[in-house]
């Protein structure tokens, strides 16, 4: 799918919270469901416009904040304290200089998004040591949920249950803050069809719900993902009205994730209510970053409301064998409610075509748990999302982050999901006369309206999962290519 995107100022700091899970037993969610949407509604249809706005401006931040994080997770631990989207802008903690490597990453997502490189007093490394030290009380205390690391590098938190006495804990070297937080809890459609849909109700002794449609890029195997605890290897899955969908054949217990083999994965979500056909097209994935907004489409939040719950904001990644994402929904409602467990946890696209971004695992109130995709390919391998109508293994995010009377500028990333590619070509079709002047991050080609972009000797890797950046300024409307073509094969 073509992301055109102006890059806006909007509100999403990096700060912390509290979340839980749900299963729904037989029986079926509480009743007191909200109004269906209209038929032909989108999900953008059903996002209030204020958090459709700030969650849509944070595309090229992901796509700067993405690149960052490749070059570090290359480079080993060193220095990194944490990254983040803060208001209109890629935050990067960082303790001591930067390497090479990471100053021209920074170079490069700065022709994409804002970033700032802030001195981190602690890095990841020394915080997670810290965590390690606190561990013998933690892990044998009932009232603490968690040891927290900040993303700023500026200490750890632990998270204890409030009214309960703080169990005395040892010094670990690094400010240790106590938060009081109530714990997240476990989450556990009606009628889905194959080809199976995320978010819909799906049973086995209780109801969880279907998150996405995924296959192995390296084979023919294909399943539906959802969350760990809602069922046992083995299990046979069925859809609300019992029609099998397929068995258990892989869980994770400590990422709290599963795979459901099935020969019909879809390619969509439902995203309105329980009993509507509202849905929207998953076009990829995205890793997350604090600060970004999210949606999550549970069965049961659709029965109760209608729509998806949205504006969750990502706080931080969990550093511990869970590795679970947190996140707040800003405007005070419940995050998720029982029977959402497993159900997709997304970004919307200016489309209203989304990207797979986790399955929900907790909740409480305002608090949300869930475990990153991210995480979900590192449990099962070179997994992606089955993508509605398609099935292109590369797609494109066509950032504009300028413009003026007579041109613009923009930003490209290259998102691939098939295999790696020693080498690749981007082309794509002006439909407005512009013409390339500048650029960067590419070589390029332009005969009449068709522009070819190769890559250079430093980027000629584009491996299975990554990414590639580059941009162009151009004479002409600021108006995005209709299709691009990743060495000969159509992204979406």
């Amino acid at each position: 799918m073509t992301q055109t995107w102006k890059l806006l100022s909007r509100g999403a700091a990096v700060g912390l919270l509290a979340a839980t899970a749900a299963l729904v037993p037989a029986g079926g969610p509480a009743a007191g469901r909200a109004a269906a949407p209209e038929r032909n509604a989108s999900v953008l249809d059903l996002i209030p416009a204020d958090t459709r706005a700030a969650m849509l401006a944070q595309a090229p931040l992901v796509d700067a904040a993405t690149g960052l994080k490749a070059t570090v997770d290359r480079g080993g631990a060193r220095g990194f304290a944490g990254l983040g989207l803060v208001d209109d802008h890629v935050t990067l903690w960082w303790k001591g200089a930067l390497p090479a490597d990471v100053r021209a990453a920074v170079a490069t997502a700065r022709r994409i998004a804002p970033v700032e490189v802030v001195a981190a007093r602690y890095s990841r490394v020394e915080l997670s040591a810290a965590a390690t030290r606190l561990a013998p009380v933690t892990d044998r205390h009932d009232a603490v949920h968690r040891v927290r690391l900040r993303a700023d590098g500026s200490g750890v938190e632990v998270a204890v249950e409030p009214g309960i006495a703080v169990p005395a804990l040892p010094a670990t070297g690094v400010p240790t803050a106590v938060v009081r937080t109530e714990e997240l809890a476990p989450r556990s459609r009606e009628d889905d069809a194959a080809p199976w849909s995320g978010g819909a109700r799906i049973w086995a002794g209780a109801g969880c719900t279907s998150g996405f449609g995924v296959r192995d890029a390296g084979s023919t195997d294909t399943y539906v993902l959802s969350a760990g605890h809602c069922g046992d290897l083995g299990a046979q899955w069925t859809d609300g009205a019992g029609e099998p969908i397929g068995v258990q054949t892989h869980r994770n217990a400590d990422h709290d994730t599963m795979l459901i083999t099935t020969a019909s994965p879809g390619g969509h979500l439902y995203v309105g209510g329980s009993h509507d056909n509202v849905r929207a097209r998953v076009v990829g994935w995205t890793e997350v970053f604090p600060g970004q907004l999210l949606c999550q489409s549970g069965a049961t939040s659709a029965w109760t409301i209608g729509r998806p719950v949205c504006n969750l904001r990502v706080e931080f990644h969990y550093d511990d064998r869970e590795d679970l994402v947190e996140a707040t929904q800003l405007d005070g409602e419940d995050s998720a409610r029982g029977g959402d467990s497993g159900g997709p946890v997304y970004a919307v696209n200016a489309d209203g075509t989304v990207l797979a971004a986790g399955t929900t695992t907790r909740s409480a109130g305002p608090g949300f748990g869930f475990q990153d995709f991210a995480t979900a390919r590192d449990d099962y391998g070179d997994i992606v999302p089955v993508t509605g109508v398609d099935t292109s293994t590369c797609r494109v995010s066509y950032v504009v982050t300028e413009s003026w009377a007579t041109g613009f500028a923009a930003a490209v990333t290259v998102y691939n999901d098939g295999p790696t590619r020693a080498g690749w070509n981007l082309g794509w079709t002006f439909g407005a006369g512009q013409v390339v002047q500048g650029h960067w991050g590419g070589t390029f080609t332009q005969s009449g309206s068709s522009v070819q972009v190769s890559n250079e000797a430093w980027n000629a890797t584009l491996p299975a999962g990554g990414s590639v950046s580059f941009g162009f300024t151009a004479d002409g409307p600021a108006t995005a290519p209709t299709a691009f073509q990743l060495d000969g094969e159509t992204c979406s």
